[in-house]
């Protein structure tokens, strides 16, 4: 979703992560093209890296094949003359993973100091972990903060290990009404 009067559409596309070729069976990435009022353009990536289901480091490959896409794509636009880039999504990693090495020098990780300071996004047996985050091209980090939102509505407290966390959709099965398991971030862009 993009507010029109604020920018425009310039371009879309989805880039699938493969292996030698062969499509990886996970999410693609999104990247779109932006542009603003006065001209310029910004790039926008949507990332989902693959979960840590069936062990974190049974998976771990996974989310490095993805984070090898993700700066290919980042590469690609750099040398178009895109220096306006920003990442986003659930990389099911917190900042301090390996996977995160690949993409250093290329984009700027806005969740690693919340993540030094204990901040996270998704509360997992009474721990916080922040896995959703946003990084950006180096000539946006010093105009740029990120923030996790803990909105009360969207919070419910957990008896078996004591504290709030995201008030989820499902439980399972079951039906509970939340938004979502992970709270959600905000990217502020100054000038």
């Amino acid at each position: 979703l993009y507010r029109r009067s604020s920018m425009k559409l310039l371009s879309w596309s989805f880039k699938t992560p493969c292996l030698d070729g062969v499509p990886l069976p996970t999410r693609d990435i999104l990247h779109s093209c932006m542009q603003f009022p006065d001209g310029n353009n910004m790039d926008f990536i949507v990332n989902h890296h693959p979960s840590k289901y069936g062990g974190a480091e049974e998976s771990a490959q996974k989310r490095k094949l993805v984070m090898n896409s993700l700066k290919s794509l980042c590469d690609s636009l750099v040398a178009r003359g895109g220096n306006r880039i920003v990442a986003m999504g659930d990389f099911n990693d917190t900042p301090d993973a390996g996977s995160f090495e690949i993409i250093e020098g290329t984009l700027v990780n806005k969740g690693l100091p919340l993540h030094e300071r204990g901040e996270g996004t998704i509360r997992y047996e009474g721990k916080w972990d922040l896995i959703d985050m946003f990084m950006v091209s180096p000539s946006l980090a010093g105009k740029t903060r990120m923030e996790v939102c803990r909105i009360p509505f969207l919070m419910t407290w957990e008896k078996k290990h004591p504290g709030e966390k995201p008030l989820r959709t499902y439980s399972g099965p079951r039906y509970i009404g939340g938004v979502s398991d992970h709270c959600p971030t905000v990217l502020k862009i100054g000038q």
